[in-house]
């Protein structure tokens, strides 16, 4: 399908509105850098990669492969491949939202629970929110840098830290 980008669009939310992945749209348009689309640009929108199946989107840390993502999930390396529509020669990089199709999310700690991040979230007001020091919502999240979570995206939150500082005077 192709796509007029419009004022305002960024491939993420074009992304979002066509259930597909950004790096699906890159690739179909050997875009280089995803800031660079301009309004009327047409844009290739291959079908979504959200299979029906049960499974869950996995953001790429420094030093993944997509081999040791596939066994970590024991899933087919070829399968993970597909279902992302990864190109030849099949480079991921840290950040990089992949879905991993029939595997079951990871689950929160004990005393923990599930955060789907909104819009305007950031790491800081999550982890002040649920009372958790702010490198062990990274940790235990995998966050490679704190500025690339996104709305929608499910959240791991420890148990609240019951750790209270007292107010300097």
């Amino acid at each position: 399908m192709i796509y007029i980008a419009q004022p305002g669009d960024t491939l993420y939310k074009i992304a979002q509105k066509f259930n597909t992945t950004v790096e699906s749209i890159l690739a179909a348009n050997k875009i280089a850098n995803p800031t660079l689309i301009y309004p009327g640009q047409l844009l290739e929108i291959p079908q979504g990669t959200t299979p029906s199946e049960k499974g869950f989107y996995y953001i790429v840390q420094p030093g993944d492969t997509l081999y040791r993502i596939a066994q970590r999930y024991n899933i087919p390396l070829t399968e993970l491949i597909r279902v992302n529509r990864i190109p030849p020669p099949y480079i991921i990089y840290p950040g990089q939202r992949i879905f991993i199709p029939g595997a079951e999310p990871p689950k929160p700690p004990p005393g923990g629970r599930i955060y789907i991040v909104q819009p305007g979230d950031t790491l800081y007001t999550i982890a002040e929110r649920f009372n958790v020091p702010l490198d062990a919502l990274i940790r235990l999240n995998n966050i490679p840098r704190p500025d690339l979570i996104y709305p929608g995206q499910r959240l791991l939150i420890p148990a609240p830290s019951n750790n209270t500082q007292e107010e300097p005077s």
